[in-house]
This record gives C-alpha cells, sequence and structure tokens, in this order.
C-alpha cells in the first residue's frame, strides 16, 4: 500500500500564487487508486482545512512542520498551550535578540497577508496558531547562533522553510510521517510504502525517512544538498517547478 505526504508552499502549491491547478491529473490519479495523500506543512490547520477540501482530501494532515496532527472530522482545536510557551520564550530573551526575531504573533492580519501574499481571510486563519511560531531573523550569523542555542536550551527547534524560519517544538514532519504510516499499515495489515515530496530544508528529514524522497524545484531558493540517500537513488528530483513538478513525479512513481 502506497501513502504519500506531501509539502504545500512550493510543492503542491505554486511558491508565488498557491496554485495547484498543474497538480489535477496526478491528483485525479491518487483519488482513483484510494492511495491516501497526507499533506505535511508548516501552515495551520485553520490554513490546510480549505485547502484539502479544494482538493477534495479527507486524510490525516500534519500541521505546523509536524507540531501537530489534524485528524479526519476534527475541528480546529483551541488548545495553545505549545505557542504560548513559545510567546513566553521569545519576551524572556535579552532585547538585543529579541527584537531580531518577528513572528506572526508581532504582525497584525495585514502584516501577516503582505509577507506572504495571503489574502486577508487566509492570512488570518494561518496567525490561528497552536504549535510553533513562524517569522523572520535579521541578525548577524553570530547572533542567529546565540538564538538557536537558547531555543535548544529551552526545549525548542527551528527549522527553515521557503520564507520562514519557524520555532517549535522538538519534533518534525518526518517523526509525523512514520505515525500515521505505522498507523495506516496496521489497520491495512498490510506493509506500507512511502512516498514523500517537498522543496525546502524544513523537509528534508521526511525526504530522507521516506521510501522514496522527491526534491520538488524551486527556483525561489538554492537547491537542497545532495545527501548519501539521494546518492543511493532514493531520493529523486523534479525537472519542473511547483505543481507541475509534484505532477510530474507522481505520475511517474505511481504508473512506473
Amino acid at each position: 500500500m502506497i501513502v504519500v505526504f506531501s509539502d504545500l508552499d512550493g510543492t503542491l502549491l505554486d511558491h508565488e500564487t498557491y496554485d495547484f491547478s498543474p497538480a489535477m491529473p496526478a491528483l485525479d490519479l491518487l483519488s482513483r487508486l484510494d492511495i491516501p495523500l497526507v499533506l505535511a506543512s508548516s501552515k495551520t490547520e485553520a490554513e490546510m482545512r480549505p485547502i484539502a477540501a479544494a482538493m477534495g482530501l479527507s486524510f490525516p494532515m500534519i500541521v505546523e512542520n509536524g507540531a501537530g496532527v489534524a485528524h479526519t472530522g476534527d475541528g480546529s482545536g483551541d488548545d495553545r498551550e505549545t505557542y504560548t510557551r513559545i510567546r513566553n520564550f521569545l519576551e524572556t530573551l535579552p532585547s538585543a535578540l529579541s527584537r531580531r526575531f518577528a513572528g506572526f504573533g508581532d504582525w497584525s492580519t495585514a502584516e501577516v497577508s503582505r509577507r506572504t501574499g495571503l489574502p486577508t481571510e487566509a492570512a488570518e486563519r494561518a496567525r490561528q496558531r497552536r504549535f510553533s511560531e513562524p517569522g523572520l531573523f535579521s541578525g548577524t550569523p553570530d547572533e542567529k547562533a546565540g538564538f538557536l542555542e537558547r531555543l535548544d536550551n529551552a526545549g525548542f527547534t527551528a527549522t527553515q522553510g521557503g520564507r520562514f524560519l519557524t520555532i517549535m517544538p522538538k519534533t518534525s514532519k518526518a517523526e509525523r510521517m512514520v505515525d500515521i504510516a505505522t498507523r495506516y499499515g496496521n489497520e491495512a495489515g498490510t506493509a506500507i510504502t512511502t512516498i514523500a515530496l517537498g522543496d525546502a530544508a524544513n523537509d528534508l528529514a521526511m525526504l530522507q525517512a521516506a521510501d522514496t524522497g522527491v526534491i520538488i524545484a524551486n527556483p525561489a531558493h538554492a537547491p537542497l544538498p545532495v545527501t548519501e540517500r539521494e546518492r543511493k537513488g532514493f531520493i529523486v528530483r523534479s525537472t519542473l517547478p511547483g505543481p507541475s513538478g509534484w505532477n510530474e513525479m507522481i505520475l511517474k512513481l505511481v504508473t512506473g
């Protein structure tokens, strides 16, 4: 049984327009073959539910970079304990360091909309955070190293996506992928083959952990490094960017 795990921005969604229509042939193929597609994104559950609905999906979703999982039929939760702990940590930083990081909690909906290109309603959903805090770090490399060290000491980590540095608990999309694949395997009573697709550094662990990882071309940032697993053929790269590349690779892997 195949289960597909996919990042959104820059992968299944166009980096600039958030359009997924070039991927429709592959999405239709997965639907016809009853292959689950688990979305795995830095986006919030509130953001991802309308996207999943537009794609006709009703599978679990890995939200906020793996900090949480939303299951079919669950409504958006209101437990923000983890997010509150992150914001409290940021407030305890020395002022010389704290002013170097600005996150969604510091910005208005209008500012989030401007920085992401999202419409106002979508930007408001992006601010409904429960597990993580995306933002921008404007300091020097040494300041960033100090910032990351303090995060680590406080029990958090940070992952760099296509746009934002996201603070979150020490977990990952990769760990959530393994959990969900194990659940599908137990329910189906069969072995699971995982395909994972992504374009940015925060996807790399998931791509490394999958049976087949797919790096989707994204000219908006530097290519991901070639790893030993890629050299051995377990990770491949698309020639086309975004949803066009996603479509290209899913059709090739599932039908090939």
